[in-house]
């Protein structure tokens, strides 16, 4: 009853004190003050909006711009005929399958070639980036495609071949028998900074030609999600929305510059939340300019292990106040550029020709993509003290990456661990059902009782991170595991899933 009460005083005061209101500014008399005040502000707000509607014309252009440049990619691959298996064919259980899937599949049927005929498989996008039909695009796009179809922004359709791809970053080349095409211009990444406006065009949902956009919300983002963390990945976050469709669609400034490709979105429904990632156009130039020269693209190769430094490891490494940020040099390769150079393990590197370094992968990103024979300029930590180093870049080639410590060893036996490992090879992937290219230290055997259980690992798990740093063999994963103080993460791909694992040192 007592609220009740008070609810209704409060509902006739406001009512009287509108009704006090109108009886003091009058029906039909002169305007009042208030009145008068506001349409002021109408004023000066409608010449504000001149500015407004500049912008929407800034929008409007860029998306002009582009529109020609922006291609639909349909992937198609060879229709499959469906027959009945064995169960005790299968590597898997039924109940497993049922449990993975849903229960959408048949875990009792298998493919074998169908017709011949092709059927569409997947909708990605891609950008004309040369007059006479070279298309950049997202690897995931084409990879597993059997034809590919570009769709210009007039309906026309051409078959297209792939020119060259790689999946370090997940970008392909795409070439299709036309001239006079409208190219894209391939804009400076570096001069982005969060809070500039893009657009994204694409064809999210296989709707072509979509435009959204958006800001940048952050630069340098490492997501993992590239060949299992083993790729280079200095990812823009935006929130333009990105859908599925929407890969290897541009990411573009207000001048109508491509500064990124799009490539992924962190969404736990699989549709756009408001985070997606686009491959820095810097990133992007570097892979097209050398797939089409040769196929294939060639990556800086400094010879070192790096670790990420942050406040905690900087305390450690009696680093100067401020400096909290940097690389940590792990390892060095023997006669590498790096041990030419005089640098030394635990020297902490803080820039690289005057650009901050905020983490390992900066670093090693800066080098990847920097030319054989290029001298670049490091400024480093050395116990506590500022010094200036200058090295030599070298080529990257599976020969100088194995030439760490351990990074030779097939076969690596950790006690403390309670495991076996053995690198990754093509057999292996082949026998527990991965892609062959996949790297890593693979678990042979696992002890009950060792650490490795204790935190969940199981007979099969490749390792393929440890503290970010990428592992390409049992070898090297020993050493890295041994050299853990305290916490640590490792990255583990357990058939096509991706996990992250935290553990203590023990």
């Amino acid at each position: 009853m007592f609220k009740r009460s008070v609810l209704a005083s409060t509902v006739v005061l406001a009512f009287v004190a509108g009704a006090a209101f109108w009886h003091r500014s009058g029906i039909g008399g002169v305007s009042s003050q208030v009145y008068a005040q506001q349409v002021a502000a109408a004023q000066i707000a409608e010449e504000d909006l001149v500015g407004a509607e500049k912008l929407s014309s800034a929008f409007r252009s860029a998306a002009k711009v582009l529109r020609p440049s922006v291609v639909q990619i349909n992937a198609l691959v060879a229709a499959r005929q469906q027959v009945r298996r064995s169960p005790m064919d299968s590597p898997f259980s039924s109940d497993m399958l049922e449990e993975l899937f849903g229960g959408q599949i048949n875990p009792q049927r298998q493919t074998q070639p169908g017709s011949g005929q092709k059927v569409p498989a997947g909708v990605g996008s891609g950008v004309i980036v040369s007059s006479d039909g070279y298309v950049l695009t997202n690897n995931h796009v084409v990879e597993e495609a059997d034809e590919l179809q570009v769709e210009l922004s007039d309906g026309r359709v051409f078959k297209a071949e792939v020119v060259g791809t790689d999946p370090r970053t997940d970008l392909a080349v795409l070439k299709i028998n036309a001239t006079g095409l409208s190219a894209a211009k391939l804009g400076n990444s570096s001069s982005m900074e969060v809070g500039d406006w893009v657009i994204a065009i694409g064809s999210p949902f296989g709707l072509e030609q979509s435009v959204t956009a958006g800001i940048i919300s952050a630069t340098n983002r490492q997501t993992g999600i590239i060949e299992g963390g083993r790729g280079y990945e200095d990812f823009f976050q935006t929130d333009a929305a990105i859908n599925p469709g929407n890969s290897g669609g541009p990411l573009i400034n207000l001048r109508g510059e491509v500064i990124g490709i799009n490539t992924a979105i962190n969404s736990k429904t699989g549709t756009n939340i408001g985070i997606g990632f686009a491959i820095p156009s810097n990133m992007a130039k570097h892979v097209l300019e050398d797939l089409k020269g040769s196929g294939r693209v060639v990556r800086g190769f400094m010879g070192v292990g790096l670790d990420t430094v942050d406040s905690t490891v900087a305390k450690q490494l009696k680093l100067p106040v401020g400096v909290v940020r940097g690389a940590l040099i792990s390892r060095l390769a023997p006669n590498g550029p790096a041990a030419r150079a005089a640098l030394k393990e635990n020297d902490v590197v803080v820039s690289v020709n005057g650009r901050p370094v905020g983490s390992r992968e900066q670093l090693i990103n800066f080098v990847a993509m920097s030319r054989p024979g290029t001298s670049i300029n490091l400024q480093i930590y050395r116990d506590g003290q500022p010094q200036d180093i200058k090295l030599t870049v070298e080529e990257q080639t599976p020969e100088k990456m194995s030439s760490f410590p351990g990074a030779k060893e097939d076969k690596a036996l950790l006690e403390d661990w309670g495991v076996l490992l053995i690198t990754m090879n093509p057999q292996i992937a082949k026998q527990i059902g991965v892609q062959e290219s996949t790297t890593g230290a693979v678990i042979a055997k696992l002890a009950p009782q060792g650490q490795a259980a204790n935190v969940h690992l199981e007979v099969g798990d490749i390792i393929t991170m440890v503290n970010g740093e990428k592992v390409t063999s049992a070898g090297q994963a020993k050493e890295l595991l041994a050299n853990v103080k305290r916490n640590m993460t490792l990255n583990v791909q357990r058939g096509n899933l991706l996990m992250t694992i935290s553990a203590s040192a023990q």
